[in-house]
């Protein structure tokens, strides 16, 4: 497939345009049905023509069940109605009016099961639910999912299937700003209609993934996590004794700053220590996690090829994987460095022994062997937090990141 799946055209209208007018009416009619076309490439307002000559349309009672809204599958004349003077007042209030075309490819919803290319025929009913979430969505976004009010359109094409959405506010809620007139050279005032870039980038995630269910692939990580969780408990390791990391560990201690509070993976105050940190989680995993890490890089590449195949190139799917992987790595970062701070308080309270034992010189060989069972006593209940701290990263991370579905790259990436 050589577009992708999904493309979003977004565009807003000032109140005193000629589109604006003749909205509502031309969205519903057939021969736009028939016609209509979006160049899935370009990025030309011609895109837009589609949404020209609309208003009159609503009255023709003929013409019914197409267009829906946020609570009705379709409109009967009197819904028509209602909706056109809900435009016509937003338009007498100088509310901005929001154009959105979603356009889809047709191989990609055949094979998410909405689309059948022998019939040409969607189903709507999840494609009415796309929009409704993803509307929901985007209005909550903008502050804007009680004031205002959506209507849109499914409309087929031989070449893709798109969906058309015009929202507008009633009763505006936006700020207003001082807009320069270049035709009359004079300044005036307009309700802010520019959407958050971050809006956009929600609202094309969110069609992407109410379509696409990655329920299987999810059920996948949290068994492998179970698993890697299973083992990690029946095999505990220190890696302050093990002989692959034992000098690593000693020289992160010996390079971290003695304020304990700055012991935080991203603080650049860990800057000397993080190398020997990072190399550390790097052995545990490859050590103790080899085959988890190489199912899970497994996995991260398929949601790459995921989302390459559902926004194209040069979006963020690029940077999905090492940002994902960045994370587990800062993860257990913390969690080493989490356990240095309990490893290194050990060690200070075994420096602050009663002074009482000095009493009796004649044990001294006694008090020796017991500061050191002491010693190897809090070092291995050290190991021991270190190693439930590192489990429960493992986990969080691939249960809390990979779990979701792109929700931060878009819903965040937050």
């Amino acid at each position: 497939m050589s577009s992708p799946a999904v493309v979003l055209r977004s565009k807003f209208v000032t109140p005193g345009s000629n589109t604006f007018n003749d909205y509502i009416n031309y969205i519903d009619r057939e021969d736009a049905k028939r016609h209509i076309h979006v160049n899935q490439s370009s990025k030309d307002t011609d895109d837009f023509f589609v949404f020209h000559n609309f208003m009159d349309y609503m009255d023709d009672e003929a013409k019914q069940g197409d267009l829906f809204t946020k609570d009705n599958d379709q409109l009967n004349a009197n819904d028509k109605k209602t909706l056109k003077q809900q435009f016509q007042k937003a338009q007498q209030n100088e509310s901005p009016m929001w154009q959105d075309v979603i356009s889809f490819d047709n191989e990609w919803l055949a094979k998410q099961g909405l689309y059948n290319p022998t019939t040409h025929s969607v189903d709507e009913a999840s494609m009415r639910k796309v929009v409704r979430e993803t509307m929901d969505t985007v209005l909550r976004s903008e502050g804007m999912e009680k004031s205002a009010v959506w209507t849109a359109s499914l409309h087929y094409n031989t070449d893709n299937i798109h969906v058309h959405i015009a929202s507008t506010e009633t009763h505006p809620t936006r700020e207003r700003m001082d807009v320069f007139d270049k035709e009359s050279q004079t300044w005036r005032k307009e309700y802010r209609a520019k959407r958050k870039p971050k809006t956009l980038d929600k609202m094309k995630s969110k069609v992407a993934n109410m379509i696409l269910d990655r329920t299987h692939e999810r059920h996948k990580i949290d068994d492998l996590v179970r698993g890697t969780v299973h083992h990690k408990k029946e095999h505990g390791v220190s890696l302050a004794t093990y002989r692959k990391t034992k000098t690593l560990f000693q020289e992160a201690m010996n390079h971290l700053p003695s304020d304990k509070k700055q012991w935080r993976y991203g603080y650049q105050s860990i800057n000397e220590a993080r190398p020997y940190i990072d190399d550390i989680t790097t052995i545990y995993l490859q050590q103790f996690h080899g085959d988890d890490m190489e199912q899970l890089h497994q996995q991260l590449d398929d949601e790459v090829n995921v989302m390459k195949e559902m926004y194209g190139g040069g979006s963020d799917y690029e940077q999905y994987k090492q940002t994902k992987l960045d994370d587990l790595k800062k993860r257990m970062g913390n969690a080493v460095l989490s356990e240095m701070r309990n490893y290194a308080k050990a060690q200070n309270d075994l420096s602050f022994q009663p002074k009482r034992l000095n009493r009796w010189q004649s044990f001294n060989q006694q008090q020796s062997f017991t500061n050191s069972n002491q010693t190897v006593y809090a070092f291995n209940a050290s190991m021991m937090k270190l190693s439930k701290a590192m489990r429960r990263t493992f986990h969080d991370y691939q249960k809390d990141r990979n779990l979701q579905e792109f929700d931060r790259l878009m819903d965040g990436y937050e």
